[in-house]
């Protein structure tokens, strides 16, 4: 989804919440402690919902994703707004061990790369796995979390991370890949997890795959033979 989109702000009203975006007209009600999303287009009578909810949160979710999908044909696309509300989806107030998690998959993901490209079982590799289990696995209690951000720089941190972002995109693009079409694909996928607007999560904080869940395709997205 393109979703580089101005949030939706909904308006409370007597028990029921209601917002509007371009397109459609959205409306929030309950019934037998149960959410109901009532949608339809600008100017229409609500017409259409979507039942069994089981918190306000999953039914706003579930509009968001809806108004999304509606406005995709008149948005720009921009894949880092878009992989950044997917996660305020998931996480709309993260915590510090949140983001533990979060540096985990990170390291993961570069040991992914160094496998791909033929480095997997070098020594630095099998620690940087170890390392990305353990801090995927560790729980900071809250006494300590003033402490443990002391540690981080974060000047320095977002620096690292925008130029990772670059040189990434750029090996993309010295391999010949399409890398926003690849991301489009990745964040298809990933939208796949959601279930009613709901996300579930394991016993690290990670994102678990429902029945919806359907893998990215990324061999379109790869430069064919010379």
């Amino acid at each position: 989804m393109m979703n580089n989109l101005q949030p939706l702000k909904w308006h409370e009203q007597e028990g029921w919440f209601s917002t509007k975006s371009p397109l459609t007209e959205y409306r929030i009600t309950t019934s037998i402690d149960k959410y109901k999303v009532f949608y339809t287009k600008r100017a229409d009578k609500f017409t259409r919902e979507a039942t069994g909810f089981a918190t306000i949160d999953e039914a706003k979710a579930w509009a968001w994703k809806h108004y999304n999908e509606k406005m995709q044909p008149y948005v720009k696309p921009d894949s880092i707004a878009d992989i950044t509300n997917w996660f305020k989806a998931a996480k709309p107030e993260p915590t510090f061990n949140d983001y533990m998690t979060q540096l985990g998959c990170h390291f993961e993901e570069v040991c992914e790369m160094m496998a791909a490209i033929g480095g997997g079982n070098e020594d630095i590799c099998i620690d940087l796995s170890e390392k990305a289990d353990f801090i995927k696995g560790l729980t900071v209690p809250d006494e300590y979390v003033e402490t443990q951000k002391t540690f981080i720089d974060n000047t320095e941190l977002l620096d690292a991370l925008c130029d990772q972002i670059v040189t990434a995109t750029g090996v993309a693009y010295m391999m010949g890949f399409d890398i926003e079409g690849a991301l489009k694909e990745v964040i298809r996928s990933n939208n796949s997890k959601m279930v009613k607007g709901k996300f579930e999560f394991d016993a690290n904080g990670k994102i678990m795959k429902p029945d919806s869940y359907s893998e990215p395709d990324l061999t379109p997205f790869v430069k064919q033979g010379e």
